[in-house]
């Protein structure tokens, strides 16, 4: 994920958009801050970029031509004439209204950020902003003169209510940057945000392909969940394999580490789910990420659930032999069992 250890905002501009379908309009405005000190900086850094805490990256796309994406021609001016800021700020803007078309949209302050110093996949490199603030949290504030005391309100920002949120990295422009996005979007948003506005894609490499195929087969490991012996046999080929091969075929997976034909189909029909759901398909082979594919284990989920009411923690799959278990029914009680053997 990014480092903003060494960051510092050091532009800040704050517009105003409304929902073009009701005619709200947008307020423009005329000042850049440019001195924004240190405790300032941390204050605006824990607020828009601690909620980057994934490395899940995009990139601007097009269907025509990258160069008809207009945020991204936006942010590249900025990069490379800073004296721009304010005027490109305006037309993000202009265009972030032009999307606004849905009645439900919430109007809301759009703040845009010219950063530097951000560390990127080991790259140093700056980094624009833009969030649109549509709630604030109400505070309570009290003042007191020594003898009587008044209370008020106030409305602010914290980083919770974010929802809407991007930083464009300058990295690999040719290609469509590097972008970043919150990831508390539902899908009307999602659509706004993502597809009308920005304009963006998942970048799909092999570290998008490893993460992508560790989630199908953590899916397909919930889906045995009333097995405990196939959960394990297939946690351990499934480890075994990732660990020993630098490349992945998904078919040769597939028969190395299920046994069941009728198996095998389920979990290529996961595989199509996936790719429909993302709109990417897998190649047949692919690079394994060298740290993606040691998440598996980390991710697969350690207890066991019989029935309604009691549940079975194991710590370690892999670790789990034949032996050290029991499963069956019992015809007389009409209920499942499980014996369980440990030292």
């Amino acid at each position: 994920m990014p480092d903003f250890s060494y960051a510092k905002i050091t532009k800040l501009v704050v517009h105003f958009a409304g929902n073009k379908a009701r005619e709200e309009g947008t307020e423009v405005s005329a000042n850049v801050l440019a001195d924004i000190g240190s405790e300032m900086n941390q204050t605006l850094a824990s607020i828009f970029l601690e909620p980057f805490n994934k490395d899940e990256y995009y990139q601007f796309s097009h269907e025509t031509d990258l160069d008809f994406n207009e945020v991204r021609t936006f942010a590249a001016n900025m990069f490379a004439y800073e004296e721009e800021f304010l005027d490109e700020s305006k037309k993000i803007l202009e265009h972030l209204y032009s999307e606004t078309t849905h009645p439900n949209i919430k109007s809301g302050d759009v703040w845009i950020f010219y950063i530097e110093g951000c560390v990127v996949d080991g790259d140093f490199t700056n980094g624009i902003g833009i969030f649109k603030v549509e709630n604030k949290e109400v505070f309570l504030k009290n003042d007191f003169n020594g003898r009587e005391f008044q209370i008020g309100y106030d409305k602010g920002i914290t980083g919770t209510d974010l929802d809407k949120g991007c930083l464009i990295f300058n990295l690999e422009q040719d290609s469509g940057n590097k972008v970043l996005i919150l990831d508390r979007l539902n899908r009307g948003d999602s659509v706004y945000w993502k597809d009308k506005f920005l304009g963006i894609e998942k970048i799909t490499d092999e570290k998008f392909y490893t993460e992508g195929f560790v989630e199908v087969c953590t899916d397909y490991i919930k889906q045995r969940e009333e097995s405990l012996l196939d959960k394990s046999n297939f946690v351990k080929a499934t480890t075994e394999y990732l660990a020993g091969e630098e490349t992945l075929n998904i078919a040769e997976f597939a028969r190395t580490t299920i046994e069941k034909p009728e198996e095998i189909t389920e979990f290529n029909t996961m595989i199509d789910t996936f790719e429909r759901e993302n709109n990417v398909r897998f190649p047949e082979t692919f690079q394994l990420d060298e740290e993606k594919r040691g998440k598996l284990s980390k991710k697969i989920r350690k207890t066991i659930k019989l029935g309604k009411n009691i549940s079975v923690v194991v710590k370690d799959l892999e670790q789990l032999e034949e032996t050290d278990f029991v499963q069956g029914y019992d015809e007389e009680r009409g209920k499942n069992y499980m014996i369980v053997y440990y030292d």
